[in-house]
């Protein structure tokens, strides 16, 4: 009759209750309205639908604090974590609710046809518990890696907090896994009536049984952990760096795009004075590298690290929806579907920036050693920290342009005025320097870009000499506009799809482009008797060739070793008296200095430099996101 209870509602209850189950509220919430469906089918999809509501609400907060370890870069406030934790709850939700009907079904589907047969029980006990003890192995090695991976990229923690996440990884894993269990018994509990019922004890569906359980999980799960973290779980503390004073004054000069091959045709032709000098003592060959990505190349420079440690992975990443944040993936799979989601405004294309970078620079090093430094211009400088020297980051000329409040753009925040004031007459400098350059008989298209990397390389030179800059330890500089040029002349045209009279006026606009570049250079070392760090990568050409590292005053030596680009950063930090972290990738190339210096500075160690931690600071000017895209965009980083 209609509106009267289905008696075999009733019984199910009962037989639930009389297995123990109902009284807990996990019971009570998973199994509590899905025991009133009639069908089994509809029985296994309403309580998987509970189960994975309540993997989401677990694992969502759970996987946005494993993030805030992984990639610090997307996570920068407490908003993008509740955004994100809302995000994860509802992809693992959806993900463990999929899983967990599945499991129940196949398990179901397994037994099903027994229940006329006295081995029903005993089977149905069987597969309940199976299904449920796969769901906790896969939610546990899944959360275990998960941590693993946040340990690969940080020092801090410690073994306590290790020990405490994988706990909480096996309650949440335990936790579902006796959800898939008990719905697997009230599944084939329904299917087998009244006659036939399940009896309790099993392991998963008994919270008395789940004491050793979790402890066999804890346990292998730490042995998983133990045997795949390449960090030490232990934690350690980051000491104190003790200078000692080398008397170098150190100024580092980092061009991009560099062929060496023309650089030797043209010094041979008398045409770059400066190279040559700055060439002509003690040269390191660094080895080739197939992935030219200016923004993962110049990081892994910077840091002495490769990219699974700095975190930077390619000049452009995504921005979801509601999050400040930024991620990369490199994943085939995952760019298509970014394609999709920036259709539907669920993510957009944003810029690499300091936010994502895991390691400090070594000229952030530097500056926690105490020594004054300044850096121009270097790739993911943005937002700019308040307390680690001058920094005049990537996106610094476009607030210098576009006036207003600063966002980070620079540091420290006073340098600001100063260098807004006189941004007028510097960037007429620059235009002055760029047009007497520009080749007279050039083509207008050939023309522009030569103009404009020329008036972008002059501006940098020019800020990177301000007296304002005060009295410095170190100067970086990274000059992009060689790169430029050559990318726009010959990176976007097909081998032998040139006319020849077109090749050669790209050539010889190339050619003039260096000897603008070593006019650059003159003017930025002359009269000093600063040590010169010359570094200088092929940039975005297809075919791939070794850069340099040349060191040029009275600490170098004559010789032409081979290095890694890793080796850079602890090279420049040991020429300064700084002591070389053991867990960077190199360590330096004391063969670049003479005998003395090496006998006088003999290489000293600690264990690490740590992780790179900003301050969060809430933007107080426009942030010049779109801005930032557009730029890269008209120089040809991004289409």
């Amino acid at each position: 009759m209609a509106g009267r209870p289905d008696q075999r509602v009733d019984e199910l209850r009962e037989q639930l209750r009389a297995l123990g189950y109902l009284d807990a509220r996990v019971d009570r919430f998973v199994l509590g309205a899905a025991a009133r469906r009639g069908k089994p089918i509809t029985l296994a999809s309403a309580a998987s639908l509970r189960i994975g509501v309540l993997a989401g609400a677990l694992l969502g907060p759970a996987a946005a604090i494993g993030l805030r370890a992984r990639s610090p870069g997307l996570v920068i406030s407490t908003t993008d974590a509740v955004v994100l934790a809302g995000y994860l709850a509802l992809l693992f939700g959806l993900a463990a609710g999929v899983f967990a009907f599945i499991s129940i079904l196949t398990a179901g589907q397994a037994v099903r046809g027994l229940t006329l047969t006295p081995a029903f029980a005993q089977r149905a006990r069987r597969a309940a518990a199976i299904a449920g003890l796969l769901v906790t192995t896969g939610c546990l090695v899944y959360l275990t890696l998960w941590w693993r991976a946040a340990l690969a990229t940080t020092t801090s923690g410690g073994l306590g907090a290790t020990a405490a996440a994988i706990a909480v990884a096996v309650a949440i894993s335990l936790l579902l896994g006796h959800g898939v269990t008990v719905t697997v018994l009230a599944y084939l509990a329904r299917v087998g009536g009244t006659a036939r019922v399940p009896a309790p004890g099993l392991p998963l569906s008994s919270w008395k049984a789940m004491l050793p359980v979790g402890l066999i999980a804890f346990a292998g799960a730490m042995a998983l952990l133990l045997a795949t973290a390449s960090g030490d779980l232990s934690g350690r503390d980051v000491p104190a760096l003790t200078v000692v004073s080398t008397a170098q004054r150190v100024d580092v000069i980092a061009i991009d795009g560099v062929d060496r091959a023309t650089v030797d045709r043209l010094r041979a032709a008398g045409r770059l004075p400066a190279f040559a000098r700055l060439l002509g003592q003690s040269v390191a060959t660094l080895a080739p590298e197939t992935d030219r990505d200016p923004a993962k190349v110049w990081t892994t420079i910077a840091t002495g690290q490769p990219p699974a440690r700095h975190g930077i992975r390619g000049l452009e990443s995504r921005q979801i929806a509601g999050v400040e944040g930024q991620f990369r993936s490199e994943s085939r799979v995952w760019s298509a579907l970014t394609a999709a989601t920036d259709l539907v405004r669920l993510t957009r294309p944003a810029i690499a920036s300091g936010e994502q970078r895991l390691i400090p620079a070594f000229w952030e090093v530097a500056a926690r050693a105490g020594l004054r430094t300044a850096v121009v211009h270097w790739w993911a400088t943005w937002p700019a920290p308040q307390d680690l020297g001058i920094v005049i980051s990537d996106r610094a000329i476009l607030r210098l342009e576009a006036g207003g409040p600063l966002d980070g753009e620079i540091a420290p925040a006073s340098l600001y005025q100063a260098l807004a004031g006189t941004w007028p007459d510097r960037r007429a400098r620059a235009t002055a320097r760029a047009a007497r350059a520009t080749p007279l008989d050039a083509p207008a298209d050939i023309a522009a870009v030569f103009a404009r990397a020329a008036n972008l390389d002059a501006t940098l030179i020019d800020l990177a000499s301000d007296p304002v800059l005060g009295p410095l330890d170190l100067r970086v500089l990274y000059l992009p506009g060689l790169d430029i040029v050559q990318h726009s002349l010959f990176g976007a045209v097909e081998a032998g799809a040139m006319a020849p009279a077109s090749a050669a006026e790209r050539l010889k606009a190339l050619e003039q482009y260096y000897v603008f570049l070593d006019e650059g250079l003159a003017q930025f070392t002359a009269g000093s008797d600063r040590l010169v760090m010359l570094i200088a990568e092929p940039g975005r050409v297809a075919q791939s060739s070794a850069g340099l590292l040349a060191v040029t005053g009275t600490a170098a030596s004559a010789q032409h070793p081979t290095a890694a680009d890793t080796a850079i950063a602890p090279t420049v930090l040991y020429a300064l008296g700084v002591p070389v972290a053991h867990d960077l990738a190199s360590s330096a190339v004391p063969d670049l200095f003479s005998a003395t210096f090496v006998s006088a500075h003999p290489l000293r160690n600690v264990s690490t430099y740590g992780s790179r931690r900003l301050k969060s600071e809430p933007a107080r000017g426009h942030t010049l996101d779109r801005e930032m895209i557009e730029r890269m965009r008209s120089l040809g980083y991004i289409r």
